[in-house]
């Protein structure tokens, strides 16, 4: 699935062995991945997210600004 999207969106407010693979393999096969974390949750966000400049990293603090971001992101 992953070579036939044109668009990667992850969630990475919980660190996860599984998402940062397919981040990792969507980098590689030259994705746009956007990585959603969620302000003020109890986990930092990852260094390896945050600092890679191939990954676009938005935050949000509710649904509503999360359903907005993802609107933006599809209505380009």
């Amino acid at each position: 699935m992953l070579q036939d999207a044109d668009i990667v969106i992850a969630e990475v407010s919980t660190p996860s062995l599984g998402v940062g693979y397919e981040i990792g393999l969507a980098e590689k096969l030259g994705k746009k991945i956007i990585c959603l974390y969620k302000e003020g949750s109890n986990k930092s966000l990852s260094a390896m997210i945050n600092g890679n400049k191939n990954l676009i990293v938005k935050k949000y603090k509710t649904k509503k600004d999360l359903f907005r971001i993802i609107d933006k992101i599809f209505n380009k």
